[in-house]
């Protein structure tokens, strides 16, 4: 087991897998490793469908658990040590994997039970870093400096005014990663100034959203969603296209 992680900038949310084959689930985790995407999530704050075929694809997809990193969320609002704990064996099992790189908590139960929790499953080995969900990104920005928690995970709706207020962001630190889902809605194919953006490098509207969050000075690492090698394709196309810095600096106020 690795002391400490470097994630991928385009990280996977396997939910949509459960509804495909396991000889499916393979060939995307495959995918996923060829286009540079190592990093899964198991994202438990809402119900979401996953099952313990995804962990028995990963066994059979020949890729070595060195060359990925599990990152989970096992729930809000979590606010005993056994709960936690009984979720977090709960997502091991699910993976078929003896340990976390990544467990990303709410701290919404008291510092001593977290804290506790924390110390038990890192002796236990079954966990390497501990991150911090956000309701938004930066919001917990000044508890960090008291709790330097490896990564942060947070939620993002592309809408014009997020996309503005995000410019404010601060640039990356090597002490923290941020993670980020972002959220689409309906207006990208329909705004014209956004199109010619888009067409420029011959990307569609969303994609050119998606290749502005990862090209943003923070780093973030962006989480992706769907069952399909097309959802991959599309994001790391995103991702290795090169932008112009003027681009990427007056996009925000061409929305």
């Amino acid at each position: 087991m690795r002391q400490r992680n470097s994630y991928s900038r385009i990280i996977q949310d396997p939910e949509a897998w459960d509804e495909i084959s396991k000889g499916k689930k393979i060939r995307l985790f495959q995918h996923c490793v060829e286009k540079g995407i190592t990093t899964f999530l198991i994202n438990l704050s809402k119900d979401k469908n996953y099952n313990h075929s995804l962990g028995t694809a990963f066994s059979e997809s020949g890729l070595s658990r060195d060359q990925v990193q599990m990152v989970a969320f096992p729930g809000r609002d979590l606010t005993n040590k056994e709960t936690i704990i009984s979720r977090v064996k709960k997502i091991l099992k699910l993976l078929d994997t003896d340990y976390l790189d990544l467990l990303i908590l709410d701290f919404n139960a008291p510092l001593e039970v977290l804290f506790s929790t924390i110390k038990e499953l890192r002796a236990g080995g079954k966990i390497v870093e501990v991150g911090m969900l956000e309701i938004r990104p930066g919001e917990k920005k000044e508890f960090l400096k008291d709790f330097p928690a490896s990564a942060t995970l947070s939620t993002f709706s592309f809408t014009p005014g997020a996309v503005k207020t995000l410019t404010l962001a601060e640039a990356a630190t090597e002490d923290t990663t941020q993670m980020i889902i972002p959220e689409n809605g309906d207006w990208e194919n329909e705004h014209e100034e956004l199109k010619k953006v888009a067409n420029k490098y011959n990307l569609h509207p969303k994609e050119m959203l998606f290749a502005w969050l990862l090209h943003h000075k923070a780093q973030f690492h962006a989480v992706i969603k769907g069952n399909s090698e097309t959802i991959i394709d599309s994001a790391h196309k995103a991702f290795h296209t090169s932008i112009i810095e003027e681009d990427l600096k007056k996009l925000p106020e061409r929305l």
